[in-house]
């Protein structure tokens, strides 16, 4: 029985009768368009095989359409065209001529290119799929649909709706039973057919099969006229699906068009923007068909040989990869967006895998870019990149999409052991949708891709401009409070040490204020409910052993007085062992397997997991809205202004419970909500991490991608998500003192170079008191050790950078290697030399491991 997602829109019904045809439209008949949608398809009066020319564009730069092409929708920015033989698409940029591509225009002479990867560059959308057998197999609209006339294109106001069916098509025929037993051949066809020439044509069309004790179809007389009048007597004695289901399993015969799929493909003008969706709605495929991934346009915009320019994949903080490195040694670029989701088992963590926090792709050409951003279905997308060599001559960028994960059971019964693949129970149901934006000569560049993306969060996520003018940040991290187990006459007892109380936190505090450190963001973590692995925030006891709820409020009172913001730390989205209230079989996610989402640190020797240790666990985006709830409840009756969420801008868990499936996209929109929740309650929020989710609520971002993760296949790390956010939101890299960078000249250069704060982790008691504990990872957080280097630090790179806080960055680029040069809104320019030799780069001399700031201030 086939799944369906949701009832399939009329036109699709329209469509798969047209299918059975073997017909294809460029439009939808006119008998069956209303007069609304007629008006909807008069997008443009020139006629379909017309090809006009930009009219605001340069005539030396309007390239010519392809042949084969018709327009299909017009805007203000663009002309949508559509080739109604092979279903490939093309954009024209009115402002600039240029015109993008779907799929390569010259594939037939691509050299590298045979088999299905010939094949495959004729491809709109792919599906990859396991069978019941566990085989892995794949669907394209290609070689399943178009090149068998199985598809339906209609056209609609500002766009295109493809109707695609893959694989096998279910036609009148198969509504006649291949074998039925000579016993219900008899009573359910021949004995209800009350016309004797209905009897005698039914018969001629069937061959007994004495040996088999059956009747068999006759495929060769049942064509025209002769199946038509079969199937109307099939129909009038009530012979329908239910009954040659019936027959198909008692003969063996797999049910017609059991694996057939409808996908539908949306395509709109949107503005200066092109929407592509696959609409869930309309979509429907078999059980029998366990769908893993979508990839959706995989040659669009896809560079040659010859081009010259290079691909923006989103790890860490921005990566590039050159066209044409050559580097077909190298895996293929793949990363899931938002990082590792901890419903997955992941027995190894992947070294220096920065996650990807921004759903952005792009390609640069010489004179023209286009950037990609995937508005539905980011928390289950991926990005993937590659370059020329491998497969094809094609350099390429383009999103998949998970709809389904699967893990592997091993099952024993004594010696002997089998292993079985398990699927999470629902699949991915929401819709999914990447926008396509395209860019002129003048913003062709990253710097372009990542203002064009920072517009839209403008627009679609209400980002605002930063308008304080305090000066640069500091983030200083306190630690509160840590479990730490002690001994009574040789029997282990948990206890808490105190590590920042309130009292030494102002202390502190008055020392780097005393130093010159200003705007100060402290963010005290381990303050509540029993230290830093704390209990379920669900609701609030301030830890009675750092000062309680009154010296909570004394250390609110001195960080107003001197205008010094305070951030107490949270975490919502995983629980400790044995943290009060928690109950793990009711409120932590779960793995496919059934087991539950245990979350456990990793060995730096080998990146796997330290089981030794108590695991924590992932808890359910279920209980979310309560623990939400009862927290900021308390929180408000506090009076504080700010709040730091360790792991809602960090983390994205799915919980794969059968009996109630979310997946991560599901799990995004119930952090989103918290997220709104709180932003009701707290004036400032600060953030882990970034993931672009979190970007509308979030005034400050700390542990922010300062590099990228270096795969082999990647030529140079950009700072993108730094060029989105300067301006809008203040950011910090991982804690200086935490890092695994510890030349502070070194992060120095890099805050200079991408407008980054400071950022520190510190605590007041000696070293001594994280003995025996599970937090050696803190022996440099003695701030003591630093305080002296900070304070210096901070007031050098406050000299610099603190008239550009609410200013953008406009670009940024390589000048030579290990020197970079940032441009700021209002023209300040600030050049960095990592290297350990001085550089001149076009008669500007800046000296060995030190930097030069030029252009304007603006102020």
């Amino acid at each position: 029985m086939k799944r369906r997602l949701a009832s399939i829109m009329s036109a699709v019904i329209i469509g798969c009768l047209l299918i059975s045809q073997g017909t294809n439209f460029a439009e939808p008949a006119s008998e069956e368009v209303s007069d609304s949608e007629a008006e909807a398809t008069a997008v443009s009066e020139s006629a379909p095989g017309d090809k006009p020319e930009a009219a605001s564009a340069d005539p030396s730069k309007t390239a010519s359409i392809a042949e084969g092409m018709e327009q299909a929708a017009e805007n203000e920015f663009l002309i949508l065209y559509v080739n109604s033989a092979t279903t490939e698409i093309a954009v024209q940029d009115k402002r600039s001529g240029a015109i993008w591509y779907s799929n390569p225009q010259d594939r037939a002479d691509d050299s590298v290119a045979t088999g299905y990867n010939k094949e495959k560059l004729n491809v709109q959308v792919e599906i990859s799929y396991l069978d019941n057998a566990g085989n892995s197999l794949k669907y394209d609209n290609y070689t399943h649909s178009v090149q068998n006339g199985q598809f339906v294109i209609e056209k609609v106001k500002g766009g295109l709706n493809i109707f695609y069916t893959l694989g096998e098509v279910k036609s009148d025929i198969d509504a006649i039973p291949k074998y039925i037993s000579e016993e219900r051949f008899q009573s359910l066809i021949l004995d209800k057919i009350e016309d004797d020439g209905d009897k005698r044509e039914v018969e001629k069309r069937f061959k007994h099969n004495a040996e088999e004790k059956r009747y068999e179809r006759r495929d060769s007389s049942l064509k025209g006229v002769g199946l038509k009048k079969v199937t109307d007597v099939f129909a009038k004695i009530g012979y329908d699906e239910e009954q040659i289901a019936i027959d198909n399993a008692a003969s063996g015969e797999a049910a017609a068009g059991e694996l057939s799929v409808k996908l539908p493909l949306q395509y709109r003008l949107d503005g200066d923007g092109l929407k592509v969706t696959v609409d869930a709605e309309g979509a429907e495929y078999p059980d029998s068909m366990k769908i893993e991934r979508l990839s959706l346009l995989p040659f669009f915009g896809a560079s040659g040989v010859k081009d010259e320019g290079y691909t923006l994949v989103p790890d860490g903080s921005g990566s590039l990869i050159h066209f044409n490195n050559e580097k077909t040694y190298a895996a293929p670029y793949r990363v899931d967006l938002y990082g590792t989701d901890a419903a997955i088992y992941q027995p190894i963590k992947i070294q220096n895998d920065e996650a990807a926090r921004l759903p952005v792709f792009g390609m640069k050409y010489e004179d023209r870019a286009f950037v990609g951003i995937i508005e539905e279905g980011d928390a289950v997308a991926a990005v993937e990149a590659d370059v020329s060599g491998r497969l094809n001559v094609y350099n390429t960028v383009s999103p998949s999409f998970t709809l389904r994960h699967l893990a592997e059971v091993t099952l024993t019964n004594g010696w002997r052991s089998s292993t079985v693949k398990k699927f999470q129970a629902e699949p991915f149901g929401g819709d999914i949708t990447v926008r396509y934006g395209f860019l002129g000569a003048e913003d062709a560049s990253y710097s372009g891709m990542a203002a064009h993306y920072r517009d839209y969060l403008i627009k679609q996520a209400g980002l605002t401009r930063l308008t304080d003018e305090e000066g640069v940040p500091f983030y200083a991290e306190f630690i509160g409070g840590i479990p730490k187990k002690k001994f009574f006459l040789g029997i282990p007892y948990n206890s808490y040490e105190p590590l920042t109380t309130f009292n030494e936190a102002e202390s502190v505090l008055g020392e780097m204020l005393d130093m010159g450190i200003g705007n100060i963001k402290l963010r005290y973590t381990g303050w509540f409910n029993g230290g830093i692995n704390h209990d379920l925030p669900k609701s609030i006891t301030v830890d009675k052993k750092l000062g309680g709820s009154k010296g909570l409020k004394g250390l609110k009172a001195y960080t107003d007085e001197n205008r010094i913001s305070l951030f107490p730390d949270a975490t919502f989205l995983e629980a400790t062992r044995n943290a009060d209230d928690f109950k793990k079989s009711k409120q932590a996610s779960r793995f496919i397997t059934g087991k539950l989402a245990k979350v456990y640190p990793y060995y730096a020797a080998d990146f796997g997991e330290n089981d030794y240790l108590d695991p924590g666990y992932a808890i359910s985006p279920k209980v979310l809205p309560n623990m939400v709830d009862g927290f900021m409840d308390d929180y408000e009756k506090l009076g504080l202004a700010g709040l730091s969420l360790r792991d809602m801008g960090n983390k994205l868990n799915s919980d794969y419970n059968r009996s109630n499936v979310i997946d991560r996209e599901e799990a995004k929109g119930i952090v989103n909500e918290q997220l709104k929740r709180i932003s009701g309650s707290a004036m400032e929020i600060l953030v882990e991490g970034g993931n672009a989710y979190a970007a509308a609520y979030a005034r400050h971002i700390v542990d922010a991608p300062m590099t990228s993760s270096e795969f082999i296949i990647t030529d140079e790390t950009v700072p993108f998500f730094q060029l989105v956010f300067h301006g809008y939101v203040h950011y910090a890299g991982k804690a200086w003192n935490m890092a695994d960078e510890q030349d502070s000249t070194h992060n120095f250069l890099k805050a200079l170079e991408t407008g980054s704060a400071l950022n520190y982790t510190w605590f007041n008691a000696d070293s001594s008191a994280i003995k025996m504990t599970e937090f050696a990872d803190l022996y440099s957080a003695d701030y003591r050790l630093w305080i002296d280097d900070a304070a210096q630090r901070y007031r050098e790179l406050n000299d610099v950078l603190h008239d550009v806080q609410s200013q953008t960055i406009v670009d940024h680029r390589m000048l030579a290697k290990g020197v970079y040069q940032t441009t700021f809104e209002q023209g300040k320019t600030i050049i960095v030399n990592y290297n350990d030799t001085e550089s001149n780069v076009d008669g500007i001399t800046v000296g060995a491991k030190d930097y030069l700031v030029g252009g304007e201030t603006g102020q």
